[in-house]
């Protein structure tokens, strides 16, 4: 889950986001078409409510990290656009979120909670399944801080990531793809990525702000 400062648009978007896109258009099953569309406007909420996140193939948890919150469940509140997000219990030790705009549009994410340090983190991936083999889901890392009623999120920053990798800053497991850096390093090497930049405001940068519904 992400709150980043960039928004929605073809301008924003790498080259492979708008070939993936063409090519659900010409895509002649009428049903599976249905599908992708789905799937793409799904993506589009998603970056509209939270912006641009790094994204990585492997998650940042494994299963004897996991914490289950419960008070993370319930309905919260962006402070700024009044978009939404509801998490719900779906396992032992993770979650659902629906992420609801103001247009009623949803889109849905498996998130789970996990302590590295003194810090708490979100790992979250699609909640559907696509359905195209040619789409591979990847999970977004976010830093969280929740007090009392107040949730704030601050997501793995992709620009920064490239240029921290660039700059050869930061030595990680990763691949280009369109010029986008896509992490696919293990969740040890994630993991000791993280924590190392947990406290630069650029790697997670202006968190969003939310409160719980009452």
């Amino acid at each position: 889950m992400y709150t980043g400062h960039c928004r929605l648009s073809f301008k924003n978007r790498t080259k492979s986001d708008i070939v993936a896109y063409e090519r659900v258009s010409r895509h002649h099953n009428k049903e599976n078409h249905i599908k992708r569309i789905k799937y793409f406007v799904a993506v589009g909420i998603a970056i509209l409510i939270m912006g641009c996140p790094a994204r990585s193939l492997f998650p940042l948890f494994i299963e004897n990290d996991l914490v289950f919150n419960p008070t993370l469940v319930g309905t919260w509140v962006d402070e700024k656009n009044k978009d939404t997000f509801t998490f719900q219990k779906s396992a032992e030790k993770s979650y659902n979120v629906v992420g609801r705009d103001q247009k009623g549009d949803t889109v849905i994410y498996k998130v789970q909670l996990g302590k590295l340090g003194r810090f708490w983190f979100l790992d979250s991936y699609p909640g559907w399944k696509i359905g195209d083999h040619h789409i591979i889901a990847t999970h977004i890392i976010s830093k969280m801080w929740l007090e009392g009623d107040t949730l704030r999120i601050a997501s793995l920053e992709s620009d920064w990531l490239k240029k921290m990798i660039d700059s050869g800053k930061l030595k990680v497991s990763h691949a280009l793809v369109e010029g986008d850096v896509i992490l696919t390093a293990s969740t040890k090497e994630l993991q000791q990525s993280v924590l190392r930049f947990a406290e630069d405001n650029d790697a997670f940068p202006k968190p969003g702000k939310f409160i719980r519904m009452k």
